[in-house]
C-alpha cells in the first residue's frame, strides 16, 4: 500500500509541474498570464515557504521546490504581460500595479509565514506534517475560483486552456486518493475538509466546461491546444 501511495504522490506532483510548464508556455504564446494574481501570489508564497523555511522532509523539499521554480515562469509571464490587462480592466497606471503586484506576493508569503506558525502553535491536534496540505487546499480553492473569474473577465481563452484545467484535476485526483489510502490523513473525513475540496472540484469542472465550449465558439480543437 505504502507504494501506491508514493506512485500517487509522485503523479500528484508531476500532473501539477506539467500543468505549470504549459499555464507558462500558453502565456508566452498569447502574449499574456494564465493564473490570476492572487491564487499566483499564493501558490508562490507557499512553494517558497515549505521549500525553505519550513521544509517537512527532504521529498516535500525537494517537490515544493520544483514547484516554485516552474512557477517562476508564470511570474514572468505575469510581469512581463499582466499590465496590459490590469490597465485594461481597472485603468491602474503601471506603478500601481507594479506596487499591488509586488505587495500581493509578499502577503501571499506572510499569509503562508505566518499562518503555519499559527496553525502549529495553537492546533495541537492538527499535525505539523497536515498543515501544508490544508493550506494547499484553501489555496486550491481560491485558485479555480479566481481562473473562472478571468475567465468571465476576459470573455476568451486567452492564456488557458482545457489541457491545462484537465491535468490539474487530474493531479488533484491523485491527492485524493491518497487521502482515502492513507491513515496518515484520517482526519480528512471531516466535513469541513471533504467541503473544501468538493467545491474547489466542482469549480475546476463547471471552468473546464465553460472553457471547452469557449474554444469549439472560437473554432479551436480543446484536446490540441496545450
Amino acid at each position: 500500500m505504502k507504494y501506491i501511495n508514493a506512485l500517487l504522490g509522485l503523479l500528484g506532483v508531476f500532473s501539477w509541474i506539467f500543468a505549470y510548464v504549459l499555464i507558462t508556455r500558453r502565456g508566452l504564446k498569447d502574449k499574456t498570464y494564465g493564473m490570476p494574481l492572487i491564487p499566483l501570489a499564493l501558490n508562490l508564497g507557499w512553494e517558497f515557504v515549505f521549500s525553505f523555511c519550513f521544509p517537512l522532509n527532504l521529498y516535500s523539499q525537494v517537490t515544493n521546490a520544483l514547484w516554485f521554480f516552474c512557477d517562476l515562469g508564470i511570474v514572468y509571464t505575469y510581469f512581463k504581460y499582466g499590465y496590459s490587462s490590469f490597465n485594461k480592466f481597472y485603468g491602474l497606471e503601471k506603478k500601481q500595479w507594479y506596487f499591488i503586484s509586488v505587495f500581493a506576493f509578499l502577503i501571499g508569503f506572510l499569509i503562508n509565514f505566518l499562518g503555519y506558525k499559527f496553525f502549529s502553535q495553537y492546533l495541537n491536534h492538527f499535525p505539523s506534517a497536515e498543515i501544508p496540505v490544508l493550506t494547499a487546499w484553501l489555496i486550491l480553492l481560491a485558485t479555480p475560483a479566481c481562473m473562472l473569474a478571468m475567465f468571465f473577465q476576459r470573455r476568451n481563452s486567452q492564456g488557458q486552456s482545457f489541457i491545462i484545467i484537465s491535468i490539474m484535476l487530474l493531479g488533484n485526483f491523485f491527492f485524493i486518493l491518497q487521502f482515502f489510502i492513507n491513515p496518515f490523513y484520517y482526519k480528512w473525513s471531516n466535513p469541513f475538509l471533504v467541503l473544501i475540496i468538493t467545491v474547489s472540484v466542482v469549480i475546476e469542472l463547471y471552468y473546464a466546461k465553460l472553457l471547452y465550449k469557449q474554444l469549439i465558439k472560437e473554432g479551436l480543437n480543446p484536446w490540441k491546444r496545450f
